[in-house]
């Protein structure tokens, strides 16, 4: 019998990719994408920090469905890693615009290119803690191609608290300066970990009235995920499977207990 079987579910429950179905739409999440829309107004840099885990590409995905497409394009990219001649020309190459020999070119070519938009071109860097400092640097630079000038497009930096950090060092202060606006996902609080259960169960078909998590099993889950949306997800997955394993109706603290160990076992 299956997980869904068992509990009498349409689907299986928290999937890796969030549904509107199931997304909790928490003060938290509200509160950074009214920050980001107040920085695009601004025309200012916009910084997120988070955990990993904490659904920052989530927050980015609905920051991007809320722009007016007659008004807005986004560019958004995670490949953080590469050096820093190939990001430019991986912007670029998201543009459509042909590849061009040198940096420079190629920096010359985005700018003209978004600057001649009729749309307002928003750049969203997922991943961005791992960006080279040369990287970074570049990425000040094309925000600031002109004195006075708006610049040429709206940015969005996303990533791990290290990229404030990192951002915070002496070599980067003018990056610093221009950040206008940064923001900080925080965790699921403890009162918000039961209606993220109940989202994402009842987004799976999961019909009864009464809550499938027990209280103490809530309670525990909490505090050994800290609240983390991606780990709340895991281990409740997981003390499902236990409980079903174990003929149980209702997911008790001990099969969240189970669930713990196992997930700190792999």
């Amino acid at each position: 019998m299956t997980l869904e079987e068992y509990f009498d579910l349409g689907k299986l429950p928290f999937p890796k990719a969030v549904t509107d179905q199931a997304l909790l739409r928490t003060p938290a999440l509200e509160y950074v994408l009214q920050r980001l829309h107040f920085a695009l107004q601004r025309d200012t840099i916009a910084l997120l920090a988070a955990e990993s885990g904490c659904s920052k590409s989530t927050v980015l995905s609905l920051f991007a469905k809320s722009l007016d497409a007659a008004n807005y394009y986004v560019l958004s990219t995670s490949l953080t890693t590469l050096n820093p001649f190939s990001f430019i020309a991986h912007l670029v190459a998201t543009t459509g615009l042909p590849g061009r020999r040198f940096k420079g070119e190629t920096a010359a070519a985005l700018l003209m290119h978004l600057r001649a938009q009729p749309r307002r071109t928003v750049v969203l860097v997922d991943e961005a803690h791992l960006l080279p400092d040369a990287s970074l640097e570049d990425l000040r630079l094309l925000t600031a191609d002109d004195l006075d000038r708006r610049s040429p497009f709206a940015l969005v930096l996303v990533g791990q608290p290290l990229l404030r950090d990192r951002i915070a060092e002496p070599q980067h202060y003018a990056l610093w300066q221009r950040i206008g606006v940064r923001l900080r996902l925080r965790p699921l609080t403890q009162e918000e970990v039961p209606s993220f259960l109940d989202r994402h169960l009842k987004a799976a078909g999961y019909k009864k009235k009464t809550s499938l998590f027990e209280p103490q099993a809530i309670a525990d889950l909490f505090h050994h995920s800290r609240g983390i949306p991606r780990l709340v997800q895991n281990i409740a997955l997981d003390a499902m499977l236990d409980a079903m394993t174990a003929g149980k109706k209702t997911v008790d603290a001990e099969a969240v207990g189970h669930a713990i160990v196992d997930l700190e076992a792999d």
